[in-house]
């Protein structure tokens, strides 16, 4: 895993939550998210409508998975129906839709559930489905339903090749929860979900990283590296600290570059306001933006390669903007900066205007005998 060329992959959370947003908003921002190179969908709809994934899967070409615990904990909870059943029959009825991965809460086990009430996190849970499924394995008295059925919800996935993957329950919602022992109770059980999956052949990745302290971040990774079987793992954010009210997708693309940069395998962006508020579309172009440029500087660390760099460089020195736009990350936002600038080629830019180091140092050397 340490050895792959290219960087991980992208994704992006969208959904419905009811009176919040609407589903046409959130097919505009899978548009967007789409245009903008992203490489995975989540689709976190918290109530019964299907029209917002049915529309993306349809016109849309990009991998899209969902969090089908929602809805299994609305028939359980709300309609009474069977656990079993609950999930089973939500999760035919999302392959046979076409859906390409689905985020299931199976690695937290009702004794770890029980065990919560003498934790000392200050956080117990941060996952909603992960609350969710706390919630019935602890008021009805039965294991988590998709643990206790793992084997059909396999059967499942293989038949339809869908692929898994295994939320974390118990992951950290708190840098000061980070590597506790109730988190690493729950990365064991998905390790042996991962050999459980993968002696089935159903494809399966690991929600790993969220809220963990730069330094950490590299030992959530080997932790990975060493327990899921080869397994890609992946990270929310992650998130190095929790002060960043109103900044987290900063905080986020901070821990990005930590956690690409020591294999971490897929990164779904965080938007400004991920802890306080619906993001509008801006907000998560501007975190997918932010995110990108990690993922560039953690493939500089990885594998050394600065040629790009090199060649913006290189048009830097003599103020081409042209080429400089053509080789930054965000093509059309340099353009338009440009643009509004009035800058030509050759032209000093308005930091140093005629004490440009650029100008004066080349013209120097060019005018130097040989």
């Amino acid at each position: 895993m340490m050895g792959r060329p290219h960087p991980p992959v992208l994704g992006v959370i969208i959904g419905i939550t009811p009176g919040e947003t609407t589903s046409e908003l959130e097919y505009a921002k899978a548009v967007r998210a789409q245009a903008l190179g992203v490489n995975t969908l989540t689709d976190v709809t918290t109530n019964d409508d299907r029209t917002l994934r049915r529309r993306i899967l349809e016109t849309l070409d990009i991998s899209c998975g969902t969090v089908p615990t929602y809805e299994i904990h609305r028939r359980i909870r709300r309609r009474g129906e069977n656990s079993r059943s609950a999930v089973l029959g939500v999760l035919e009825e999302q392959a046979k839709e076409g859906v390409d991965f689905v985020t299931i809460h199976a690695s937290g086990t009702r004794e770890m559930a029980l065990r919560l009430d003498a934790a000392t996190r200050a956080i117990p849970v941060t996952s909603r489905g992960g609350a969710m499924m706390v919630e019935v394995t602890r008021q009805m008295g039965e294991e988590n339903p998709y643990l206790a059925n793992f084997d059909d919800v396999l059967d499942i996935c293989a038949a339809h090749g869908m692929a898994l993957s295994l939320a974390g329950t118990y992951r950290p919602g708190s840098i000061a929860d980070a590597l506790d022992r109730t988190h690493l109770d729950e990365v064991r059980e998905q390790a042996e979900l991962v050999r459980r999956a993968q002696a089935r052949g159903v494809k399966v990745s690991v929600e790993l990283v969220n809220h963990v302290p730069l330094h950490l971040i590299p030992v959530y990774c080997e932790l990975g590296a060493a327990e899921l079987h080869g397994a890609p793992f992946g990270a929310l954010g992650p998130t190095p600290t929790d002060i960043g009210i109103g900044y987290d997708d900063v905080v986020g693309a901070i821990g990005a570059v930590a956690a690409a940069q020591h294999g971490t395998s897929w990164i779904t962006c965080v938007t400004a306001g991920e802890h306080c508020h619906m993001p509008t579309i801006d907000d998560m172009e501007q975190a997918v933006k932010y995110f990108q440029i990690s993922l560039h500087i953690a493939a500089i660390s990885r594998h050394g390669d600065v040629s790009r760099d090199a060649k913006l460089s290189e048009a830097r020195n003599r103020n081409d903007w042209a080429a400089m736009a053509d080789l930054a990350i965000h093509r059309d936002d340099a353009v338009s900066m440009f643009d509004r600038l009035g800058y030509h080629e050759g032209q000093a830019c308005t930091m140093c205007s005629g004490a440009c180091p650029l100008v004066r140092t080349t013209a120097e050397i060019r005018r130097a005998p040989r």
